[in-house]
Formats: C-alpha cells, structure tokens, sequence
C-alpha cells in the first residue's frame, strides 16, 4: 500500500478545506472520480487506469452496457475503504445518471436515479418542503452506493437509509429490469450486497416534513456515559460518542427534533468547527501520535475541547462534509457487549502504539435498533448493534492496527462493514457471521448474475468464485 507521511495528511486535509470553502461547499478535492483516463477513489488509495470506462446517462444505457460487457463495476461517489470499486475490466461512473425520475407529492415520494448524490437527493427533497427522517454523516455519496453498503445512522428508534426506502429497480446480470419492494428477497440482497446481485437503477423515497434538529457535541468523563449509556439512548432521538486513547473523556454528540429557530449562521459556524477538528487531528493529532506524546497527552487537549450547540436544518445537522483525509474500518457487536468491545479496541491501540507509534485515532461508537431486515448482509441486520469505527489518519503505520484489528474482529465474531477497510473477510469469515441469511444471499446472487459480470476481486473474497 502506498506511504504516506505525516505532511501528506496535513496538507491534503487543509488543501481539501480550502478549496471546498472558495467553492462555497461545490467542490470537493477528496473524492472519487475519473480523469485523464485515471479513476482514483476519495482517498486515492485505490489508483489505476481502468480498460474501459462509461458514463450512461439513461436506464437505456444501463441496460445495453451490462448484456455487452465481460464484467463491470459500478460506482457513484467512490467514498469507499476498499477495493470494491476496482473493476477486473469495466469501470462505470454514475455521475450523468442522476436526477428526479417521478414524484408522487400526496405520499411524499420521490424517485430518484441511482447515481443522484445524497446531498442532490437532499436539495430535491427541501425543494419540495420534505425531507430524509433522518441521514448518515456524510452527503457525497450517491444514493445506490448508501444503499449497497446499507449506510447507517444512529439512534434509539431509527438506523439506516434503507428503512425509508419504498422500492427500489435492479437490473440484472442479462439486462432484465425488476422493481422489488423490501419484503422481497432481492431488495434485501440489494441492501448491503454490495453491487453483486445487480445494478441498483433508481430508488424511490419516502420522505417526511422538513424540520430543524439540534444537534450538540459536549466533552464528558466516560465513567459517567459507560453508566449512563442506556439513559443517554432513551433520552436523545440520535446520540453516538467520540472515545479517545489514553484518555478519560468522551465526546457525547446529540441530535434532537426542535421547534427552535435555526441559529444564526449555523451552517458557517457548523463548516468552522468541523474544519478545526479536521485540521487538529491532521496536524497536532498526528504530531502527538507520532512524537510519542500522546499518552501523556490525550487526556490533558481532549479535556480542553470546546462544545457547540447548534439549531440547523435536518440534513445540516445530520450529514457533515469530510474533509479529514482518513481511513475507516467499522463493524458492529450486540448492544450488550458494547463496553467489553470497546475496551478491546481501544485497549489494542494503546498496546500497539506503546510498541510503534501509530496514526492518531478516533473511535467513533454508534447504535441501531433491533428488527433490522431489509438486508440479507448489513452488519446492522437482525440484532440491536453498537458499531464500533476505528477511524485512524491516512498516514503510515495504520496498516499494523488495522490487521490486528480485523484478526480481533474474526474472534470476537464482530460483522464488518462493507464499504470501509476490510481487507481480510473471506467467504467463510461470512458463512460464519451471516448463517442462513449469508445462503440465502448466494443463492440470489447466483439467479440474478449467474455469468458473474458484477463480481471483482473483493466480492470474490468475499462470496467465492
């Protein structure tokens, strides 16, 4: 995997800030796109010049591109940890195939292409006077690609995008176009499959009102949220925690429906404050990491960390801009085990860094409700889950983390998220997670492309040959 030092996250990230900033939020340099023939992904791990390389713009072409090709992937955004958007011959963007394909204004439902990025999809929905019930954290992704890695939020009653999904039109591996709702077995393969059982073509939305949130970070002691956690869950509609190494504090991070006026430039104020956070974990972060200090230090600056408390409208609130050049491995572990799962993860990092210093982390803690089935695969399915997201700067060293992470992940039986990391998973690592639901998966994988025209290197991993 390519070096990175520590220079290269800080500048990348600041340079990411400033040209999304004099673009008044239109241009993101971290993200996944095709140019001069050469496809990078957000991160611009994932680099090569693909054989060939399309852009329909119409459900026509879709069609004609997938009975023609050899194989193919897809991709949207590219906002992805893998190599699941590394096609063997085909690359495909989805970027001209994007836009309004009905609305139905008496159910506020809109149907919507599936390359339409989130933040597009939003914009639709405010045009309307509506809008998601609630959202991941990130905008840049296309609507097809949230979908197929079953993307989620966090929350006492709501989790995942899919739930507000009214049907979705996949095409197969031979061209042929269905429309499948989520009592279906298809739609659940769709969710979280990953692309391997078809191409996602446009996705019908149910929509609420629009309405304000307010959201509100604050630093805590996590003696006081590790036994106050299922209180926090109870009282808040979304809630998730910034966990820290060496450290005694938590960042608890609120999101609740408000009647308030929305606060006096809020989004400034919210794209000032992200962008600080960004730029200290790129630059003083990553200074302490690797100089060494940061067991001395993490709970002393983590301690001095000033809260906000903004009033911003839904999407504002929910969706943030990611301009910290990072990488993510995510998964999830019953409800019940969250403190044990934590302390392993944690406890690993602060091992491993007093051997070698490794990149400055964060670990982002997340939770879904039970009764989860629009998906045969997602992480989230079934049980109610903490998801655990070891977030780690870009730079060299995360490497050794990351592997001894997922090793710990097979043992403790964790589920992997399948749009981040992930580099070690086999078909029997989800034989052993997913059971019968991971059987079911095959099986309509193999009616829908049997010729194996969506498969690549990871989904090979991942559901065999």
């Amino acid at each position: 995997m390519k070096t990175r030092g520590y220079f290269y996250v800080g500048f990348h990230t600041t340079l990411n800030i400033i040209l999304n900033g004099l673009t008044f939020g239109n241009y993101l340099w971290l993200e996944g796109r095709v140019l001069n023939g050469l496809f990078r992904n957000w991160g611009r791990r994932f680099r090569y010049q693909p054989q060939k390389f399309e852009r329909p713009a119409s459900e026509e072409e879709l069609v004609y591109l997938i009975k023609q090709a050899k194989d193919l992937r897809f991709f949207g955004s590219a906002h992805s940890f893998n190599d699941g958007i590394v096609a063997d011959t085909t690359l495909v963007s989805l970027d001209r195939y994007a836009g309004v394909v009905r609305e139905d204004k008496a159910n506020k439902r809109l149907t919507v292409k599936s390359g339409t990025r989130v933040r597009d999809v939003v914009r639709l929905l405010l045009d309307r006077g509506w809008a998601f019930a609630a959202l991941p954290s990130h905008d840049a992704q296309s609507i097809a690609g949230i979908l197929s890695t079953d993307v989620h939020g966090t929350g006492r009653d709501w989790g995942f995008v899919s739930e507000t999904i009214v049907d979705l039109r996949i095409i197969d591996s031979n061209g042929q176009v269905k429309t499948v709702v989520p009592t279906d077995d298809l739609f659940r393969a769709a969710i979280g499959g990953v692309g391997a059982v078809g191409v996602i073509s446009e996705v019908t939305v149910q929509a609420v009102d629009r309405f304000h949130v307010e959201q509100k970070f604050e630093i805590s002691d996590l003696s006081y949220v590790e036994s106050h956690l299922d209180e926090l869950i109870e009282k808040h509609d979304h809630v998730s925690f910034y966990l820290f190494p060496f450290s005694t504090k938590c960042q608890i991070s609120t999101w609740n429906r408000t009647r308030k006026a929305k606060s006096f430039l809020g989004p400034l104020r919210e794209f000032i404050a992200i962008s600080f956070d960004a730029l200290l974990a790129a630059w003083f972060g990553n200074l302490m990491a690797y100089t060494g200090a940061l067991k001395k230090l993490s709970n002393f600056t983590h301690g001095l960390k000033q809260g906000t408390d903004l009033v911003m409208e839904s999407n504002k609130a929910f969706n943030r801009t990611i301009y910290h050049l990072h990488q993510e491995l995510e998964f999830t572990v019953p409800y019940e085990q969250t403190w044990e799962m934590c302390k392993k993860f944690v406890g690993l990092y602060e091992y491993m860094y007093l051997e070698k210093p490794i990149p400055y982390p964060l670990f982002e803690v997340r939770f879904t409700p039970a009764g989860h089935e629009q998906t045969l695969l997602g992480a989230g399915r079934g049980r109610r889950s903490t998801w655990i997201d070891l977030v780690l700067d870009d730079s060299n060293g995360f490497e050794p983390y990351y592997a001894a992470a997922e090793e710990l992940m097979k043992q403790v039986g964790a589920r992997p998220h399948l749009g981040k990391f992930c580099q070690t998973h086999t078909r029997q690592d989800m034989e052993k997670l997913h059971s019968t639901s991971f059987t079911k998966f095959l099986e309509i994988r193999d009616q829908q492309d049997p010729q194996r025209k969506f498969a690549n290197v990871f989904t090979r991993r991942l559901f065999g040959a």
